[in-house]
């Protein structure tokens, strides 16, 4: 183990320390041991709904696939004092794994699985257990949401990477899954109409796995919530745990410059576009010259990369390494227009307009990470009033204009901080060009439709074309790396029926 890893490793332990003396402080603040347990609270819900085309991984494109998810929860919190609370809960989904798969045995798929872990588990101190003023502290395992007109597309600070980026929608379940899951501790601090948090969180997730990232929000109320404006920042992998997992130095993941121009050490890139033009010369005879010649230029170049970094120092050439580190940051904005026009016809989410935009790192990098416009997520969307037929009629529409997939499959498979480059034979992603799949995902949307019900039941439906990734049968990263839905014309339609009390 090098230092720098070693000093991680140390810093890491520091702060648990720290953060574990502040749990025992808080503990001991009880009065007389008298704990208030609050009623259990518990619920579930079924979605089911149809796919109409996308692909799974490098499967073949599909139309027409049923998904059918099932999901339950239990939670109880219990209440020392005013200051302090305590949450503990879990929770599960049941589903099958994509792509179906048929076997000798079974004529379709047999492989499910049913994902359990915690729903919370937190301690709060102060404010944030109490009404939302003042200081208060929160750790451990919790569900958190900085947006709270979102209901599908945006929140972007925790539910997007940088170098390489990538966006998530949903996750083991499809709707009504605009919150994140964090491990971490959270300060905050509110007064009026202003609101702050900050964080220290563990990633439990993505790779580099265990590393520490520190993240601020801050939200603002002006004209008694008229407008609701907010901004925030996420440095992720601030603290490495092994540096030489967060920047890793192999050739898949190093850049340099030769004779003036950038190249990236990942030749297998090169390889793909290669062969890529090869299929390309084959299905069209009519252009099969040009399109030679675009193979042959990058045969020789993937060939000099890989004979120039079998020995730097003789190439003369300087090897430089992508990093996971990197900063993202987020601005959103709110307008109730119901502030201008009350009535008792609206419910209290209508007439809400609402945008958010990001910036997936902030520092450029040769080759994949040039412009900064292509890190650029943009969201907005607007409740329609239903005058109180339904709790939420949403629409959402985002622009990303990423020159490369929305994908983290290089990420988990050698973690690189690379983008992933789709593989020739792969007709969805690279048709007439390569990767001109990504001239056709730009745009994502969504139409949220909810009724909540007396009972503690509610029924919603969806329409979207948004980030959502199915579990694959290759359980070594769930959800499937790859956004399912690749194109702006793929789309799905989901019910989802939930109780809870």
């Amino acid at each position: 183990m090098d230092n720098s890893e070693y000093r991680g490793i140390m810093m890491v332990h520091k702060i648990g320390l720290a953060v574990m003396a502040a749990g025992l402080l808080a503990s001991a603040m009880g009065e007389d041991g008298k704990v208030e347990y609050k009623p259990l609270a518990f619920g579930g819900f079924s979605e089911f709904g149809l796919l109409r085309s996308g692909q799974y991984a490098d499967n073949p494109a599909f139309k027409n696939e049923w998904i059918d998810h099932f999901g339950a929860y239990i939670a109880q919190t219990a209440v020392a004092n005013e200051n302090l609370a305590f949450d503990v809960g879990i929770g599960g989904v049941f589903e099958y794994q994509k792509a179906e798969v048929v076997s000798s045995q079974w004529g379709g798929t047999q492989y499910k699985n049913f994902f359990v872990g915690p729903a919370v588990a937190d301690i709060r101190y102060g404010g944030s257990s109490r009404d939302g003023q003042g200081f208060g502290l929160q750790f451990g395992m919790f569900n958190y949401k900085y947006n709270p007109e979102a209901s599908n597309l945006g929140e972007y600070l925790f539910r997007s990477g940088a170098y390489p980026d990538y966006i998530t929608s949903g996750g083991f379940w499809f709707l009504n899954n605009a919150t994140v899951q964090l491990q971490a501790l959270k300060a905050s601090y509110a007064s009026g109409s202003l609101t702050s948090d900050f964080f220290l969180t563990t990633e439990t997730s993505m790779p580099a796995l265990y590393d520490i990232s520190a993240a601020a929000v801050v939200g603002y109320k002006v004209a008694d919530g008229l407008l609701n404006l907010g901004a925030g920042l996420n440095f992720k992998h601030l603290i490495s745990v092994k540096p030489s997992h967060t920047s890793r130095e192999v050739h898949e993941n190093a850049y340099f410059k030769k004779d003036g121009k950038d190249y990236t050490g990942n030749y297998a890139m090169y390889n793909n576009q290669e062969k890529f033009y090869r299929r390309r010369a084959e299905e069209d005879k009519a252009d099969s010259v040009a399109l030679i010649a675009k193979a042959v230029e990058d045969s020789i170049i993937a060939a000099n990369v890989k004979t120039w970094l079998a020995n730097p120092a003789a190439a003369g050439i300087t090897l430089k390494y992508y990093t996971q580190r990197g900063i993202i940051l987020m601005a959103r904005a709110s307008l109730d227009l119901k502030k201008l026009m009350p009535s008792d016809a609206f419910g209290p989410n209508d007439l809400k307009l609402y945008a958010e935009g990001a910036i997936l790192g902030v520092q450029n990098y040769p080759i994949y990470y040039e412009k900064i416009t292509e890190r650029m997520p943009i969201m907005g969307g607007i409740n329609i009033p239903t005058f109180q037929l339904l709790d939420l009629l949403s629409v959402e529409a985002e622009y990303f204009n990423s020159p490369y997939p929305n994908s983290y499959l290089e990420l988990v498979n050698t973690n690189s901080a690379i983008p992933t480059s789709p593989v020739a034979s792969n007709k969805y992603k690279s048709e007439t060009e390569y990767k001109d799949i990504t001239k056709h995902d730009n745009l994502s949307w969504s139409v949220l439709a909810k009724k909540n019900f007396g009972v503690g039941a509610y029924v919603s439906g969806q329409v979207a074309r948004d980030h959502i990734r199915t579990v694959s049968i290759s359980t070594w990263t769930a959800p499937e790396p790859t956004e399912i839905l690749g194109k702006s014309s793929d789309w799905y339609w989901m019910l989802q029926f939930g109780f809870g009390i």
